[in-house]
């Protein structure tokens, strides 16, 4: 009896031990877990990459010609800081396909409420034979559902401007650009609908 009982209580032991390496399925994936991978192919860390992104804050601070995940192009000397929302580009993997998230939840980015801000600087040498410092500043939105485009402008469903179409699916609704030397001094357009991000949130 005591060795049934030994054997017994070895067993619901054993499995006991057994039973923690049994994972159950996740949710999602993480970019801590290792196990989402950029457009490129590399796994994606915490924090700043050689290439200027930070997927978990949602942000890029680096070269203009480094945005794509390639190191070099044709516009050295230009710089970029990007900041972007879930919609546009999430810092999980929720549909498991080891990628980040876009526009998860809809079929595309029409009326996802996504949007992503663009700000660029950099030198140039002029006609004069000088260096001139220049800036740019972008708000983009994805459409809503209910908007169309009318000769390369979104319009709300009332027929309100909403800004200049750009990658098809998206609106410029906020343009700033400072070059002393091509004579442009701040607001070059601004949506009448709005140029706040909430206003496009489905």
């Amino acid at each position: 009896m005591k060795r049934k009982l030994t054997i017994t209580l070895f067993l619901v032991v054993l499995a006991m031990s057994v039973t923690p390496v049994i994972f159950a399925k996740k949710d999602w994936y993480t970019i801590q877990s290792g196990e989402i991978f950029s457009s490129t192919g590399e796994v994606l860390t915490v924090g700043y990459d050689e290439y200027g992104y930070n997927y978990q804050a949602h942000l890029f601070n680096g070269l203009y010609d480094d945005y794509d995940r390639v190191h070099g192009g044709s516009n050295p000397g230009v710089y970029l800081m990007m900041k972007w929302n879930d919609a546009w580009l999430s810092n999980i993997d929720q549909d498991l396909d080891h990628k980040l998230d876009r526009h998860y939840g809809f079929t595309s980015y029409i009326g996802s409420g996504a949007w992503l801000t663009n700000h660029m600087w950099g030198t140039y040498i002029g006609e004069d034979g000088k260096e001139h410092h220049w800036t740019y500043f972008v708000k983009i939105v994805a459409a809503p559902s209910d908007a169309t485009t009318v000769d390369g402008i979104w319009y709300t469903a009332e027929g309100v401007e909403i800004g200049p179409a750009i990658w098809g699916s998206f609106a410029i609704i906020q343009q700033v650009e400072n070059d002393q030397y091509l004579g442009l001094h701040g607001l070059q357009y601004l949506s009448p609908v709005s140029a706040g991000f909430g206003y496009y949130k489905p």
